[in-house]
């Protein structure tokens, strides 16, 4: 091996070095904002969903009207725009007391093939979830009722609907809220390329 040849390989493994350091301190960086963007995600599950209890004395506090029919009570309902950095609306995320649906917008499609959905949405978050609550339950610590479902409902391969039912949690709430906007952001863009 000539001079030159050695201090090049030199040259390559100091390089080497710096950018596993660099790689490190950015791994340690990232599990700090994600950790922050959790808290974050806490708080704003916190303080945007409204808790049943408050809302039905509200309901309960209307004027009574001649009663021409048996009205049948609504469980409170929160909807959220599910929307593309660009402005996108990507689609409608319905949340009740213990059911979250989510609509994709009439003029975009979705296929469930399309990575991320299986990937990370099916695959990580929801059956995550689900196993979870699995454990859960096995330990006597959840009823087994109360464990997470989840359905994707199809036309074919477009997506027209998921359900999720049993989040329990509004913390669970925002973290679908967050990942389902992402997975159907990074699946709207693939489309459109």
């Amino acid at each position: 091996m000539t001079a030159e040849k050695k201090e090049e390989v030199e040259d390559l493994l100091k390089l080497r070095k710096k950018l596993e350091k660099r790689l490190e301190k950015l791994k340690a960086e990232a599990e700090s904002l994600q950790k922050l963007l959790n808290i974050i995600d806490g708080e704003l599950a916190r303080k945007s969903f409204k808790p049943a209890v408050l809302v039905k004395p509200r309901e309960a506090a209307k004027p009574a009207e001649a009663p021409a029919a048996p009205i049948t009570p609504q469980p409170p309902r929160q909807t959220i725009p599910l929307k593309a950095s660009d402005g996108t609306l990507l689609a409608t995320m319905h949340v009740t007391e213990d059911e979250v649906r989510v609509v994709p917008s009439e003029g975009l499609t979705f296929n469930v093939n399309t990575p991320p959905f299986q990937q990370f949405l099916v695959a990580k978050v929801l059956s995550g979830m689900a196993a979870k609550d699995r454990e859960a339950a096995s330990a006597g610590q959840l009823l087994p009722d109360q464990i997470l479902t989840y359905r994707v409902v199809q036309d074919g391969d477009t997506i027209r609907e998921i359900i999720i039912r049993n989040y329990r949690e509004e913390r669970r709430a925002a973290t679908l809220r967050n990942a389902v906007r992402w997975t159907l952001e990074k699946m709207y863009e693939k489309t459109r390329i």
